[in-house]
C-alpha cells in the first residue's frame, strides 16, 4: 500500500506539472496538489497500519518538495509569489495526525478535511471575491475568505461527527461552531504556511477536548468565547492599538487562558491590558508617541510565555499525577503564581519599551517607569493572587489582606518551612524582578526604535520586534528559573 500511495502522489505532481502547458494561475495548481494530496492522506488509516511507513512517506515527500524548490523544479507547487513553507509543514502534519489519531479515524479524517477543504475553498474564493482585506504582517487576507473558511470548517467537522459517530446532535452542532470559529482565527493569523500544521493539529486537540462534553457545557464555552471576542473587538476598535491580526491573536490568548486554565486565569491579563492601554493613551496625549497598531507577531512575543504556562498547567492536570500531588500538599497549582508574575513582567517591560520610544524627559521617564513597575508588582500580582486564592490556585488563601494558615501538614514538602501562600507570593514577585534584570542586559544588545519615528517605517518595526523578542526571552528565562526552583524545593530529597 505504501508504494501505491507514493505512486499516487507522483501522479498528482505529474498532472499538476502537465497542466502548466495551459498556463493556469500557480495558486490554482498548488491548491490542486493540496486538495488531491490531502484526500489521499485522509484515507491513510484505512490503508496503512504502521506510523513508521507514514513517516517514511512523509520524509520522502518533504525531501522531494525541498529539493525541487532548491533547483527550481515543480513550479506548479513552488511558483506562487508569496513566501511559504506550507509544503514542508503538510507532510509533518499528516504524520503527527496519524501518530496521534490513527486509532480514532473519524478524528483523523475530520482534521485532514478541515485542512484540505476549508483552506482550499478560502484561498480560491477569497482571492476571487475578497474585497474587504486586512493585514497579517506583510500578508493580506480577506474577510470573505475567512468567512468561507469558517463555513467549510463547520461542514468539515459537522458532517463526519454527525454521520460517523453517535454523539448527540445538539453537541455536534455546538462542537462544529466552536471548533470552526477557533481554527478560523488560527488560520487567519498564520504566517508562511504554518496553518498547514496549526489547523489540523488544533482541530484534533479541540475534538479530543470537546467531544466528551455534553451540549450544555459546550454551549457555555461557546458563550464565553463569543463574549471574549465581543469585548476584545470593542476594546481594540475603541482604543485603536491593535490591527485585526493582533486582535484575533489576543482573542485566542484570552480564550485559551479561560478554557485551559479557568475563568480566574483571565483576570491577571485583563488587569495588565487595562494598565497598558491606559499608559499608551496617556503617552499619546502628552508626547509624540507613534500611533502604531500591534499585529500578530507582537502579540505572539508578549503572550507566548503566559500561554506556555497555562498550557503546561492544563497538560499536567490531564496527564501527570504531579499536579494532584502538589495540590494535596496544600501548595495550590505550581504554574499559576508564575503565570501571574509573567503577566505582570510583560506589563512592566512593555511600559519600559513604550517610554523608550516617547519624548519624555529623563527625570519624568524614571518617575513614570517607577509607577508602571509599582502597578505591575502592586496591582497585577496581588489582585491576581487574590483572585486565584478562592479556587485554591495559590495554596491556602489570601482574604481581606490576611494570610490564612493551612494547618500542620499543608506545605510540608517545602524545605523553606514557609506557608505555601508566601511561596506563591514570592514566586509571582520573583518573575518580574528577574525579568527586569535580564531585560536590562539584553536591551543593551538590542536595536531600539527611534523616538518619534513613523510607526510604518520598516526599521522601526524590526527594532520593535527585537525589543519584544528580548522581552519574551527575559520573561521566559525568569519564569523557567522560578518553576525549576519551586519543583526543586518540593521534589528534590533533603
Amino acid at each position: 500500500m505504501a508504494l501505491l500511495v507514493g505512486a499516487l502522489y507522483l501522479a498528482i505532481f505529474a498532472l499538476a506539472e502537465f497542466s502548466l502547458r495551459w498556463d493556469p494561475p500557480r495558486e490554482w495548481t498548488r491548491k490542486f496538489v493540496h486538495v488531491t494530496g490531502g484526500l489521499v492522506a485522509a484515507v491513510l488509516p484505512w490503508l496503512i497500519e504502521s506510523h513508521w511507513t507514514v513517516l517514511a512517506l512523509g520524509v520522502a515527500l518533504a525531501a522531494l518538495l525541498w529539493g525541487t524548490r532548491r533547483i527550481g523544479w515543480l513550479q506548479s507547487v513552488h511558483g506562487v509569489a508569496r513566501e511559504t513553507e506550507g509544503g514542508l509543514y503538510f507532510p509533518l502534519a499528516i504524520y503527527l495526525l496519524f501518530l496521534l489519531a490513527a486509532d480514532r479515524p473519524v478524528f483523523y479524517l475530520t482534521s485532514v478535511l478541515v485542512l484540505v477543504v476549508a483552506d482550499t475553498a478560502a484561498a480560491v474564493l477569497g482571492s476571487a471575491y475578497g474585497r474587504s482585506t486586512y493585514s497579517v504582517e506583510t500578508d493580506r487576507r480577506s474577510i470573505e475568505g475567512s468567512a468561507v473558511f469558517f463555513l467549510m470548517a463547520f461542514l468539515s467537522v459537522h458532517l463526519p461527527l454527525l454521520l460517523l459517530t453517535e454523539l448527540d446532535r445538539g453537541a455536534v452542532v455546538m462542537i462544529s461552531i466552536q471548533l470552526a470559529l477557533l481554527v478560523t482565527f488560527f488560520e487567519a493569523i498564520s504566517l508562511k504556511g504554518i496553518d498547514n500544521l496549526v489547523v489540523p493539529l488544533g482541530t484534533l486537540f479541540l475534538l479530543v477536548k470537546l467531544t466528551p462534553q455534553d451540549a450544555g457545557a459546550i454551549g457555555a464555552q461557546l458563550g464565553a468565547q463569543l463574549a471574549i471576542v465581543a469585548v476584545i473587538a470593542v476594546v481594540a476598535w475603541r482604543y485603536r492599538f491593535l490591527k485585526m491580526s493582533g486582535a484575533l491573536a489576543l482573542m485566542l490568548f484570552f480564550y485559551g487562558a479561560w478554557s485551559l486554565g479557568g475563568p480566574v486565569w483571565i483576570i491577571p491579563p485583563t488587569l495588565a491590558l487595562l494598565g497598558f492601554v491606559g499608559l499608551r493613551r496617556w503617552l499619546q496625549s502628552t508626547t509624540r508617541l507613534p500611533d502604531g497598531r500591534y499585529q500578530v507577531l507582537a502579540l505572539f512575543h508578549v503572550a507566548i510565555v503566559p500561554s506556555l504556562l497555562f498550557i503546561a498547567d492544563n497538560t499536567l492536570q490531564t496527564f501527570s499525577p504531579l499536579t494532584g500531588w502538589w495540590e494535596a500538599q496544600g501548595l495550590g497549582q505550581p504554574f499559576y503564581p508564575v503565570y501571574v508574575g509573567a503577566v505582570a513582567a510583560q506589563l512592566g517591560l512593555m511600559g519600559w519599551a513604550l517610554l523608550g520610544e516617547s519624548h519624555v524627559p529623563d527625570e519624568r521617564r524614571r518617575r513614570v517607569l517607577s509607577g508602571v513597575l509599582v502597578g505591575a508588582l502592586g496591582v497585577v500580582v496581588p489582585l491576581g493572587l487574590l483572585a486565584g486564592s478562592p479556587a485554591g490556585l495559590t495554596g491556602g488563601g489570601i482574604t481581606a489582606g490576611r494570610v490564612v494558615e493551612f494547618g500542620s501538614t499543608a506545605g510540608a514538602g517545602l524545605r523553606t518551612g514557609l506557608p505555601a501562600v508566601w511561596v506563591a507570593i514570592g514566586a509571582a514577585l520573583a518573575v518580574p524582578l528577574l525579568s527586569a534584570l535580564i531585560f536590562a542586559g539584553l536591551r543593551r544588545q538590542t536595536p531600539h526604535p527611534v523616538a518619534g519615528a513613523s510607526a510604518t517605517e520598516p526599521g522601526r518595526a524590526r527594532a520593535g520586534l527585537s525589543i519584544l523578542r528580548a522581552q519574551s526571552l527575559s520573561v521566559g528565562g525568569a519564569a523557567l528559573l522560578v518553576v525549576l526552583v519551586l519543583l526543586g524545593e518540593v521534589l528534590v530529597p533533603r
